[in-house]
């Protein structure tokens, strides 16, 4: 089944003022084993295409799946097999060419993505085969996974309250304190899995994945955490991967998992404040949170308030500011922010039919930590493998943190890497001695993958790359949006390959949903003038406070 809810973009694409792709004949990257008879059995593979099971967004009917088997470890196949998902439309246009794609997350489905994308963006075919690629041992998608029980609990954990926006020294110590317990128990059990999943060999899981569908080069997009993927691929196969499209950039630069994490917690309460509680202010009629700004706070912190003082029902603290980690992606707003705040809202008067649903809608929003007994350690185990430990905060700090940047900061309170067994697996020459030739795309508010950070990667890259910015858009992923300025660049860049001749400003559209229109854009960061690039909007601005 289609999207049907959603527009498919206008099959337009305009040349902008264009150079050639900066040329990267003569690049070299690492060796990827073809030639070497111990890996034969991964490049001379066949392929068995299926069918898909459902996913984020969509059902998989219109795609079809297949899994590959990749050596845990690259540097050693003799250490075992695992295998990871890759889809295909089911009916695929004619093409000449390939394109990777991978969803970010990290631990999105890319099949599902890529269908998506072929259902918004349809000119992303035009020439192309369009592939996903999973990456290893993801939860929403095809491949080996493993599942890890969590350690006893303590009961002095920091969300034992179901308020982790409330922390203690005490309560934050017992809850690293439990992790490391949960996180030794798990890698003593898969170690070898999980000393694989790393950036590197996801890299050459998709230099594999071109090679058994036939195709001497292939096209990369990634969005998200995907683009810090697909930027170090670039880097180690500059020679097989040709066209870079990188929507929503991490500091790819310098890849690094937490000092990402704690940049986006102060640029998503910035988004909240300036940008979604307005937002929500004027649409009134799906929110019921009030029609200011201001009115929109109270009643969230009267949310806030009752939750922390169990008058409604089961519905924790953590669950009504999970809600809120939805309001990133446009695509979210219909399906879980606006219900779940409303149904929240509607329970403040204390009807029991209306704390019921609260309930419901709760426990579809967010997952409690005090009852979940299982986790995948995929995600983490990606963070600490490829960066390690890096966060330099105290726990004052971090306390201290999580007051100001309440919407999401808890998530950085424990050090995931702290008794780390393995060093950082990323090659620092590799990334200090390359360049990423690549089209970036990037919102200026962008709240999951902050702009600053794209900034930076753009003026330390140097003439490789070209940015569009799309000036005072407030979301994460810029391809999803049917913005003609945003896409007439990317797709004359992928499918003719021209790169803008200097970096592109583009306007961003009112923001919107499925069901909710604006009318009018506005500006909280610094003016575009022209094609320059303005500079990040200034992430201390953030002045409203959550009081539990």
């Amino acid at each position: 089944m289609k999207l049907s809810t959603l527009s498919a973009c206008k099959l337009a694409v305009v040349l902008i003022g264009c150079a050639a792709l900066p040329g990267i004949a003569g690049a070299h990257g690492v060796d990827d084993h073809s030639t070497d008879p111990a890996y034969a059995r991964y490049y001379q593979q066949p392929v068995n295409w299926g069918g898909c099971p459902p996913s984020l967004f969509t059902d998989g009917s219109t795609i079809q799946c297949a899994l590959v088997t990749v050596p845990v470890d690259w540097a050693d196949p003799s250490r075992g097999d695992i295998t990871i998902g890759i889809s295909r439309p089911l009916d695929p246009p004619a093409h000449t060419r390939l394109l990777l794609v991978n969803a970010g997350g990290p631990d999105n489905s890319s099949a599902s993505m890529a269908e998506m994308l072929e259902q918004l963006q349809p000119q992303v075919q035009v020439d192309h085969l369009v592939v996903g690629v999973d990456l290893r041992g993801i939860t929403d998608g095809l491949g080996t996974q493993v599942s890890c029980d969590y350690a006893q609990r303590s009961g002095d954990e920091n969300f034992m309250d179901g308020d982790s926006r409330n922390p203690t020294a005490a309560s934050v110590q017992a809850q690293q304190d439990w992790w490391n317990r949960s996180i030794a128990a798990c890698l003593q059990q898969h170690a070898t899995f999980l000393e694989g999943i790393n950036t590197p060999n996801h890299a050459r899981d998709l230099n594999l994945v071109r090679a058994v569908l036939g195709f001497r080069h292939a096209d990369l997009l990634g969005v998200s955490s995907g683009s810090s993927l697909m930027a170090y691929a670039s880097r180690m196969f500059p020679e097989r991967f040709e066209r870079v499209v990188l929507d929503s950039n991490m500091n790819w630069v310098h890849l690094d998992w937490q000092r990402q994490a704690v940049q986006r917690t102060r640029m998503d309460q910035l988004n909240l404040q300036q940008a979604f509680i307005p937002f929500i202010a004027r649409h009134d009629e799906q929110f019921h949170m009030g029609t200011t700004p201001l009115q929109v706070m109270t009643t969230f912190q009267q949310i806030y308030q009752a939750t922390s003082e169990h008058r409604m029902g089961s519905v924790t603290p953590d669950q009504a500011l999970g809600s809120l980690d939805g309001t990133g992606m446009w695509v979210f707003w219909d399906l879980l922010v606006s219900p779940s705040l409303s149904a929240m809202s509607a329970a403040l008067d204390g009807d029991p039919a209306h704390i019921a649903y609260a309930e419901q809608i709760a426990a579809m929003t967010f997952a409690d930590l005090r009852t979940r007994p299982s986790f995948n350690p995929m995600a983490d185990a990606l963070q600490c493998n490829d960066s390690g430990s890096t966060d330099p905060r105290s726990i004052a700090q971090k306390i201290a943190d999580v007051r100001t940047y309440w919407a999401i900061g808890a998530s950085t309170l424990v050090d995931k890497c702290q008794h780390w067994p393995w060093r950082p697996a990323l090659d620092r020459r590799l990334e200090s001695r390359t360049r990423v030739h690549a089209l970036m795309v990037q919102n200026e508010f962008d709240p999951s993958t902050p702009y600053s950070l794209a900034f930076r990667d753009r003026r330390e890259n140097g003439p490789a790359a070209r940015m569009v910015l799309v000036n005072n858009a407030t979301t994460h992923g810029a391809m999803f949006d049917d913005n003609a300025c945003t896409t007439d660049a990317e797709f004359a860049y992928l499918n003719f390959g021209v790169m803008p001749a200097r970096d592109l400003v583009c306007q961003a559209k009112p923001m919107h949903s499925f069901a909710m229109q604006d009318t009018v854009t506005y500006e909280y960061g610094h003016p575009a003038a022209g094609w320059w690039l303005p500079a990040p909007p200034n992430v201390h601005q953030v002045s409203w406070l959550l009081v539990p």
